[in-house]
């Protein structure tokens, strides 16, 4: 609640001393002089003076004790009264006027000065220390709020009291002043909240939140320490393990998709050793017919170790953005003449649609040699017989929707072939590892489930994006979109390869 402005000069004028009721003034006068007209009571019964005379300097005694009376009770009223309005004041800034308003009714009053010197010391060291005290709470809640992970506070009854901004953002404020099992209905989290709250200690529970994506967290609940135990508080600390236990899933799926991948080749290997030395050791045909299957299995363990190692280096690499300049066209050109004579045996042709002028891209040469030439292998291998596959660069326009890039400037790489295509449910996973849509032509053809994974991981090092369109019967198009310098062409030109 904001504090309403505070006038001294009006509050000076409400502290000032006010008048008295005359029968108040007159009890307090009585009260004063009654020791003066003991006195002249007996001064009068020695007969030392008139009795008329002791009368009027009683009444004399009386004027001047109602005076004084009247002067130091008003002070004193004005006092009391404006400490019962600064009782209700939470405003630090009225400290200080507080302390004038007395310094103006402590002026002159000689008795009552040094109440209102002490008054006037108390309310500013009150006032100091309330500022202390309020920016000390502020850096507080600054601090908690800027813990990343959510932090909530439960009262003694399991409430939630209050929580810091990374909570309120993951679980939102309709949780306040509610129970744990409004934060996550989990049935150990609030076994561990109801533990704790009753008998102290800490305890650690894992839970799954799915709403509203799935994550995973670890949930400290620690006690708070409490002079009485049944005001027992807690606090309730999330900490979010979805990446890490992402991570650990991902692992555990390399590992056994390449111990999957090396056992079928070994065991054919293994295998043909053991019957070259046994029932085939003299026959020269089965020889040259085991050696070239054996040939054919060791190409294809090279090849998943080479792409694991290039895709464990992009990876170690892939926090730096690369800074070279590069052309794209003689890249295009150097790989699709390495390609046409493995596309010529399909009847596939390869064309270049990469205009001479196309702004160098912002890139690494060999990783993006390694993007086109995964690009153009896949679309080889899975186009049509006398079809054509089409490398095409050009300046890029409006993105897709689904990608948000930093660059300004970029290049729009699209391979696309006329093979079978690519049912819908299968395109989101394409550039995970060892996924395959058919696994056995994939094989067959010496991938090794890694192509498309490696794309991936380079254009995203390239700070780029990939995107994938197909259509099931017409072919698919993979969409690289590079960082480039300023163009310098607003369209690209067509150029047939070969």
């Amino acid at each position: 609640m904001s504090e309403q402005p505070i006038d001294t000069d009006s509050t000076a004028k409400n502290d000032s001393p006010a008048a008295l009721p005359l029968w108040d003034v007159f009890r307090g006068g009585l009260v004063v002089s009654m020791p003066a007209a003991i006195a002249l009571g007996g001064i009068t019964a020695l007969d030392a003076v008139e009795p008329w005379h002791a009368v009027g300097a009683w009444i004399v005694s009386l004027m001047v004790a109602m005076g004084i009376v009247r002067r130091h009770y008003s002070l004193l009223d004005a006092i009391k009264r404006h400490i019962q309005r600064r009782a209700g004041s939470s405003a630090p800034e009225r400290a200080s006027k507080a302390g004038d308003v007395l310094d103006n009714i402590a002026d002159g009053i000689g008795e009552t000065s040094e109440l209102a010197a002490a008054l006037t010391r108390l309310f500013r060291v009150t006032a100091d220390r309330r500022t202390q005290l309020q920016a000390l709470n502020e850096r507080h809640v600054s601090i908690i709020d800027n813990i990343p992970d959510p932090l909530i506070f439960l009262n003694a009854k399991g409430r939630v009291q209050s929580m810091n901004k990374a909570a309120r953002d993951r679980f939102g404020g309709r949780v306040m002043g509610r129970e744990l099992s409004h934060v996550a209905r989990d049935p150990a989290l609030l076994e561990a909240g109801n533990a704790v709250l009753a008998q102290g200690g800490h305890r650690m529970v894992e839970i799954s939140i799915s709403d509203p994506v799935h994550q995973v967290f670890t949930v400290r609940i620690e006690a708070l320490p409490d002079e009485q135990d049944e005001q027992r508080s807690a606090l309730v600390i999330f900490r979010d393990l979805t990446e890490i236990r992402r991570i650990e899933s991902m692992r555990v799926d390399f590992v056994a998709n390449v111990s999957h991948e090396l056992r079928t080749p070994l065991a054919t290997l293994h295998g043909f050793i053991e019957t070259l030395r046994g029932p085939a050791r003299d026959d020269l045909d089965a020889h040259e017919r085991f050696l070239e299957i054996m040939e054919q299995q060791t190409s294809r363990m090279t090849r998943l170790v080479t792409d694991l190692l290039s895709l464990s280096r992009i990876e170690t690499a892939e926090h730096t953005a690369p800074n070279e300049e590069v052309a794209l066209r003689p890249l295009a050109e150097h790989l699709t003449a390495a390609a046409e004579l493995t596309a010529a045996r399909r009847g596939i042709g390869i064309v270049l649609d990469i205009h001479p002028d196309l702004p160098t891209l912002i890139a690494n040469s060999d990783e993006i040699s390694q993007v086109l030439q995964n690009l153009l292998e896949n679309a080889i291998k899975y186009g049509r017989d006398q079809s054509v596959v089409t490398i095409r660069a050009e300046i890029a326009g409006d993105l897709p929707a689904s990608i948000s890039l930093q660059a300004e400037n970029l290049v729009a790489i699209q391979v696309s072939d006329e093979g079978e295509g690519i049912p819908r449910e299968h395109i989101p996973r394409l550039t995970e590892r060892f996924y395959r849509v058919d696994t056995a032509r994939s094989r067959e053809m010496g991938g090794t489930g890694l192509g498309l994974a490696i794309v991936k991981h380079i254009i995203s090092r390239h700070r780029g994006a990939l995107t994938i369109d197909s259509k099931v019967g017409e072919g698919s198009t993979f969409t690289a979109y590079i960082p480039c310098k300023a163009p310098a062409v607003t369209k690209a030109q067509p150029f047939a390869a070969g």
